[in-house]
């Protein structure tokens, strides 16, 4: 009798070997099979759907991404509404008018989907991600979660200590990019992406409501990994209310010093120009070599980038500071410049220096040669990824004329030192500091 249970175990595990076996011959004879045919992605397809831009790519890939995208970011905010579209974006997902809070989560997850909210100075979007075969049946809740919005007060209520923990936690370099545009542009573009601390609790369901009800107007719905005619149809059944609503143009102001002091041991420091706006795509992609030129983060970790212009103002192997271009640009405007983090002793010499390359940087063809390579991989990089390629198609639907990737980089080509340069030639610089603001110079003082 003792005997039967190890005897049971032995005959078990024989089954087991036996049928690991037999997969592993399975799969070797499906290893012999011929593979199935490449299928090579579609060209960019748009149409025009009553106020709504329609663009697509079918990619012939697992996963298909629906996107719908509303021109009603954070520059359509007012002194009194301030914050109001971060709320928003932390409230996708709430209950709507067809579902509650736990049956859109349930519905959602149990088909596998992923449904998340984006938002910026000039759009808003809600994206959901699923296999091709469930795309069809969870579009509905991507549907509800942007346009049947009910904002119940015990659920926005229940968020605020989610926008505060947002706020706290936000990285130097993101609330120093918050700062140079308060410096550049005062409202409109230079209203914050996060609600200001005493705005915090007083963002009522009314007033989300209304922000949403005068400026959910104009869309772009965006399809990848999709049919056109799928998008298409998804977007007939939005039922935009259309019309225009009330717009100011953006209006730089230069000259402007901005400064937060804090107990950090590091200075960050950002310096910038006024920007070519999305209307003119060369000058924007002009504008988007000058960033790359000037100086990019180092691919290697704790790396430099060696041949850039703000290597200059760092010195020889300088791990200790860090200085790097970045731009910026919108429907009517935009912002190019530097961005710069240094221990406070040595943050004066590299302001000063970074102020001279800002203002008198002379693109060579070599520049422009390297920068270009920089900003093809990028651009490449984001035509590979789902998100970055949802993104670019909708914001460019909304604000300007989305490119294939083959004319993007086309466009890269076109553009000469001699755009580089125009870019910079006569700007006015605007500043803005935060941490140890001990050491900085004013903007006065550079001179």
């Amino acid at each position: 009798m003792a005997l039967q249970p190890y005897a049971r175990n032995v005959a078990l595990q024989s089954k087991q070997h036996v049928r690991y076996l037999a997969s592993a011959a399975a799969a070797i004879k499906r290893s012999n099979e011929p593979p199935a045919p490449f299928v090579a992605r579609e060209t960019l397809k748009t149409s025009k759907v009553g106020n709504t831009t329609v663009a697509s790519i079918e990619t012939n890939q697992a996963i298909s991404r629906l996107a719908i995208y509303f021109r009603a970011g954070s520059r359509f905010e007012t002194d009194q509404t301030q914050g109001v579209v971060h709320m928003l974006r932390i409230c996708a997902g709430l209950g709507t008018g067809g579902a509650s809070h736990f049956g859109l989560t349930r519905n959602v997850e149990l088909a596998g989907a992923n449904l998340s909210c984006t938002a910026g100075r000039e759009f808003i979007g809600y994206t959901i991600d699923a296999a091709r075969d469930k795309i069809s049946s969870v579009d509905k809740f991507l549907q509800d979660v942007a346009m049947n919005q009910v904002f119940k007060p015990w659920e926005v209520s229940d968020n605020v200590p989610r926008a505060r923990l947002e706020r706290s936690i936000r990285p130097p370099e993101a609330r120093l990019m918050e700062q140079i545009h308060k410096a550049a542009f005062r409202k409109g573009l230079g209203y914050s992406l996060y609600s200001p601390k005493w705005m915090l609790g007083n963002h009522k369901s009314e007033m989300l409501s209304k922000f949403v009800k005068e400026n959910f107007l104009e869309a772009a719905v965006v399809g990848v990994g999709m049919p056109h005619e799928q998008a298409v149809d998804f977007a007939s059944r939005l039922n935009l209310s259309g019309g225009q609503k009330a717009s100011t143009l953006a209006k730089y102001n230069p000259g402007a010093d901005l400064r937060k002091e804090t107990n950090d041991r590091l200075a960050y420091v950002a310096l910038a120009v006024q920007g070519p706006s999305l209307s003119d795509p060369k000058k924007a992609t002009a504008a988007a070599l000058v960033h790359r030129a000037l100086g990019t983060p180092s691919r290697v970790c704790h790396g430099l980038a060696p041949n850039s212009k703000l290597t200059t103002a760092l010195g020889d192997n300088d791990v200790k500071a860090a200085a790097v271009g970045f731009s910026a640009s919108y429907s009517d405007s935009g912002l190019v410049g530097v961005y710069i983090a240094a221990p406070a002793k040595r943050v004066d010499a590299i302001t000063r220096k970074s102020a001279d390359i800002l203002r008198s940087a002379k693109f060579s063809a070599q520049d422009a040669t390297r920068a270009k390579g920089i900003l093809k991989g990028d651009l490449a990089l984001e035509d590979e990824t789902g998100q970055g390629l949802v993104e670019y198609l909708a914001v460019q639907s909304l604000l300007g004329k989305p490119l294939p990737l083959s004319e993007q980089l086309a466009l890269v080509d076109s553009v000469t030192a001699e755009d580089m340069n125009a870019v910079l030639s006569g700007g006015k610089l605007s500043m803005a500091v935060f941490g140890n603001v001990s050491n900085v110079p004013y903007l006065d003082e550079l001179k």
